[in-house]
């Protein structure tokens, strides 16, 4: 299991990597960019494991900050899919 970073050639930015061609987003890093709230660990991990259930098109990287050794990073598709955008 690959664990994308800031080091890696596919970083664009904090939690957003564009993987053989498609980009992926931190739920964090997507609600951040698209202005929607509520933007915490307790909100974002109850929206992470229904979409993790809902899709196979995921990856795992290190955040550049904060307390979590690796997070979920999704296919923007389904990103957009699942907040209506």
């Amino acid at each position: 299991m690959n664990v994308y970073d800031k080091n890696s050639p596919e970083y664009l930015g904090n939690g957003h990597y564009k993987i053989e061609g498609h980009e992926f987003m931190s739920i964090w890093a997507f609600k951040t960019k698209h202005g929607i709230q509520p933007n915490n660990h307790k909100a974002n991990g109850t929206e992470g494991k229904e979409l993790g259930a809902k899709t196979k098109s995921f990856h795992h990287s290190k955040p550049d900050f904060g307390s979590f050794d690796n997070v979920f990073i999704y296919h923007l598709n389904e990103l957009e899919k699942y907040y209506g955008i």
